[in-house]
């Protein structure tokens, strides 16, 4: 199962989704003194150390657990190529979906708050994890092909 190279491809995936749960996506900044943190789960205020919700964001939380859930159930269903070929292209039309749902908070939803932002380390893991998605993706069409050129041989 772990020795196959696309199941690597799945596992690296993974870690780049939990990324995202405990590294913020990008800070915002107004006026040069207040400053905002963007989680998977909102906006934060960040005052006297401490970080104050002010914008919940459950639609991105959503997806990430089910980008994670779908990763999850991907590498155990090595037994099944063809499902795993779909939950990948899932996963990765989902995590284009958090790219754009975190474009639009920041573009749209809290443009009326942000006078710069800075993207974290944490915003690059969903493209990441969807290049991942596809190798592993490539990797699985691959061994299909082979099973099926074995099986015409029979």
């Amino acid at each position: 199962m772990i020795q196959r190279m696309q199941s690597l491809y799945l596992l690296l995936a993974l870690v780049a989704i939990t990324i995202l749960f405990f590294f913020p996506i990008a800070e915002l900044l107004v006026d040069g003194k207040f400053m905002f943190l963007f989680r998977y789960r909102g906006l934060y205020e960040l005052k006297d150390g401490q970080e104050i919700l002010k914008i919940a964001s459950y639609p991105l939380g959503i997806l990430y657990s089910i980008n994670l859930l779908i990763g999850l159930i991907a590498i155990f269903k090595f037994k099944n190529r063809i499902l795993q070929m779909r939950l990948c292209l899932i996963n990765i039309l989902l995590l284009i979906g958090s790219l754009l749902l975190i474009y639009y908070f920041i573009a749209f939803a809290f443009s009326d708050l942000q006078d710069s932002v800075h993207y974290k380390f944490a915003a690059f893991m969903p493209i990441i994890a969807a290049i991942l998605s596809f190798l592993a993706y490539k990797g699985i069409q691959k061994d299909e092909k082979l099973v099926k050129s074995i099986d015409r041989i029979r």
